[in-house]
């Protein structure tokens, strides 16, 4: 009998700064929040594809994957725009406060490049795609709370490569791993 193969739980994600996520969080503190945990500096990110359980014998084709979509792209800057709740859909409790960004041409090339490589599963609905965010904090249980949208005054950052991570959820929290580094092309 065949032993079972484990499985990595992987995403591809941008990393501000860490002055940048410092500010981003401090930002917070101002805010009257429902009770919360706050994203670990280090942790701050974007994720720009969810690739969720995977073999880890399917591990050299994830990189590879994850190679080829940044594949003649250059870095690009990125921009905090406004803090935000999330989900955004009406009705809906809030889950989480993020800082929304700008959406650069290249960001979003690198995005739909990564999902055509990687998702499991299409979209379900026109309005779910893609909203460039950083998660700050996510609320202990869902809270019915006023949509917030607080305009941020930070400078953008340059985004000069991707990285591959594996998270592994705790009981106080994902912990993530960095695979591998994508660097993307200086222009």
């Amino acid at each position: 009998m065949s032993k079972p193969t484990a499985n990595l739980r992987l995403f591809v994600g941008v990393y501000p700064p860490r002055e940048i996520a410092e500010r981003l969080v401090a930002g917070l503190h101002r805010l009257k929040l429902p009770p919360h945990r706050f994203t670990p500096l280090p942790q701050v990110h974007m994720t720009l594809q969810f690739i969720g359980d995977t073999p880890s014998r399917q591990l050299d084709a994830t990189i590879e994957s994850v190679q080829r979509a940044t594949g003649g792209l250059s870095g690009f800057s990125l921009t905090p725009l406004r803090l935000i709740t999330l989900p955004n859909r009406r009705g809906a409790a809030a889950r989480l406060v993020a800082a929304e960004t700008d959406a650069p041409p290249t960001l979003l090339e690198l995005q739909r490049r990564l999902a055509g490589r990687l998702a499991r599963n299409a979209r379900k609905r026109p309005g779910d795609r893609f909203l460039p965010h950083l998660t700050l904090c996510r609320f202990r249980s869902p809270a019915r709370i006023p949509p917030l949208e607080h305009d941020l005054d930070l400078p953008g950052f340059a985004v000069e490569q991707l990285r591959l991570m594996r998270s592994e959820l705790k009981p106080t929290g994902a912990v993530h791993e960095e695979v591998i580094v994508c660097p993307l092309s200086r222009s």
